[in-house]
């Protein structure tokens, strides 16, 4: 998609719990990731997080792209 940065995806579900955006049980799946955006600096700093419980629900993008 163009990114000039790294984009995560955590096919294993090695890194969802370290960030605290897991589902226990999300209709009948266990493991699954919440919907989530973290910008991380690169001093490995959360410069923005967003969480949210709704997977129906998408971030404010300009709140994104202001923090990238």
């Amino acid at each position: 998609m163009g990114f000039d940065f790294p984009l995560l995806s955590d096919y294993n579900k090695e890194v969802i719990p370290q960030y605290g955006v897991q589902y226990e049980d999300l209709a009948g799946f266990k493991g699954l990731a919440k919907r989530a955006v973290f910008v991380i600096d690169q001093d490995s700093t959360v410069k923005y997080k967003w969480v949210t419980d709704d997977p129906g629900v998408l971030p404010d993008l300009d709140e994104v792209i202001a923090a990238i």
